[in-house]
C-alpha cells in the first residue's frame, strides 16, 4: 500500500465514529509526529554544553542531592 491509500484507509475508518474517539485518533497522531521529530539525546547534550556558567550553577543546586531524594527502584 501507499501513502495515499493508507491515508484514504484512515479516512475512511474514521467516518462516523464519535467525537471523543476522532479526539483520541488525532492525539495520537500528533504524538506520533512529536516522537518523529524528537530531538535526539546528542543533540541535547550538545546545546547543554553551551550554557553559561550561572544556568550550570543553577541546575546543579536543583538537581543536588536528587537520587538520595529520588533512588532508583
Amino acid at each position: 500500500m501507499n501513502t495515499a491509500q493508507i491515508q484514504d484507509l484512515i479516512v475512511q475508518n474514521s467516518k462516523g465514529l464519535p467525537k471523543d474517539v476522532l479526539q483520541e485518533i488525532l492525539d495520537f497522531i500528533q504524538f506520533l509526529k512529536i516522537k518523529k521529530t524528537a530531538v535526539p539525546k546528542d543533540s541535547i547534550q550538545s546545546e547543554l554544553r553551551g550554557i553559561s556558567a550561572n544556568e550550570e550553577n543553577h541546575l546543579e543546586e536543583e538537581f543536588l542531592d536528587y537520587k538520595t531524594i529520588y533512588p532508583a527502584e
